[in-house]
């Protein structure tokens, strides 16, 4: 048996709260029928579901910090993108839907794209070797955390980083260092940027 409510305040004048009306026999005198409740419903889902989606974030951005642990002469690296982002570059390589929270080997094809999509290499054009330390989410965003053998510091370091240029014509990816003095460099990509840049530029 239904169950309706309408809205009550002090001496039945309307209010925010809900009283509990007494069906009568077997038949119930809803405020709203049910098929126009559903309907409503329905389309207001629809229509908050599909402005979220496009306004999710309106711009397609990257944001890369490297810094350098002269302890064990290496590169930390954090590089922090949109998860909706990252969700859709894995499920169009994969070719099937990929989902952060659900798909078992995710960590494996993020490093995978990461290392497809990320590089770094010595000023003479030798490769450094990217490793794999782990991930995790933070809301709407996904920080991968990678590490690459770099003796000298970021001095001897160039850096490539195209991720998710396949995907937005619009995405930048931007990587930021402390050299020793404690400057700041910044390091922009865009779309059509296949060249490696030094992480501090040369003195």
């Amino acid at each position: 048996m239904g169950i309706a409510y309408r809205l009550l305040g002090d001496n039945g004048r309307p209010s925010l709260g809900f009283e509990q009306q007494k069906p009568v026999g077997s038949m119930i005198c809803p405020l709203i029928s049910r098929r126009v409740f559903l309907t409503i419903a329905l389309f207001l889902a629809s229509s908050i579901g599909q402005d979220a989606l496009a306004t999710a974030h309106k711009f397609h951005a990257s944001f890369t910090t490297v810094e350098f642990n002269a302890e064990t002469g290496a590169l930390e690296i954090s590089l922090r993108v949109f998860s909706d982002d990252l969700e859709q570059a894995l499920s169009r390589q994969a070719r099937r839907r990929i989902e952060l929270n659900q798909t078992p080997e995710v960590e494996e094809l993020v490093s995978a794209y990461v290392r497809e999509r990320f590089k770094l290499r010595r000023r003479d054009g030798t490769p450094a070797r990217v490793v794999w330390v782990g991930m995790e989410q933070r809301v709407d965003m996904t920080w991968i955390y990678i590490e690459a053998p770099a003796p000298g510091g970021f001095t001897d370091m160039e850096v490539l980083v195209t991720v998710f240029f396949e995907l937005f014509r619009d995405q930048k990816n931007n990587v930021s260092c402390k050299d020793a003095q404690g400057k700041r460099h910044d390091t922009l990509f865009r779309p059509g940027d296949n060249t490696f840049k030094p992480l501090v530029p040369a003195s």
